[in-house]
């Protein structure tokens, strides 16, 4: 999907919690937004759910053409904090960068990236626990809420059985 030759990527920062919500206004205004959503595994009352959110919390693109589109009309959108600028310039993002956001989320069925999803051999931090801030390797997973970790404990390998949850990608 590609834009015309005059119009460009922008970055645009949303106030806190008002992403989708600034992209409908913007959209409902006419312009061409693009907002990579991630999934995420979150426990709430107890239960492992998956929740799509969006990839980058607060930030969205924004297709504009540099002459003839109204740009004054974003500023006072509900929901949209301002143009992330680099200087007094608006932030431009190259096309391909959109085009890779894209082939990413395709990838996945609800067009969001999951990012819970490990692969044999993932380096994994744990993010709670006993075992808090300690990297390990994903082996596989337990179920469907817990994943079997290899860690390095005492110079002897071991394996860790830990809640899903509990663990992020980090490399």
């Amino acid at each position: 999907m590609s834009l015309s030759k005059t119009k460009q990527w922008y970055a645009l920062m949303s106030k806190p919690q008002k992403d989708a919500y600034a992209e409908e206004q913007l959209n409902n205004q006419g312009y061409t937004t693009y907002r990579p959503l991630a999934m995420r595994e979150r426990v709430r009352r107890g239960k492992t759910i998956k929740i799509t959110e969006s990839l980058f919390p607060r930030y969205l693109f924004i297709s504009l053409d540099a002459v003839n589109d109204n740009w004054a009309p974003i500023q006072s959108t509900y929901g949209v904090s301002g143009m992330v600028r680099f200087g007094d310039l608006p932030l431009s993002i190259p096309e391909t960068l959109i085009e890779q956001l894209r082939i990413q989320e395709s990838q996945f069925a609800e067009r969001a990236v999951d990012l819970d999803h490990f692969q044999n051999g993932d380096v994994v931090t744990i993010k709670s626990g006993s075992f808090e801030g300690l990297s390990a390797v994903f082996e596989r997973y337990s179920g469907e809420e817990r994943v079997i970790l290899l860690m390095n404990i005492l110079n002897e390998q071991a394996k860790v059985a830990v809640p899903s949850t509990d663990v992020y990608k980090t490399a």
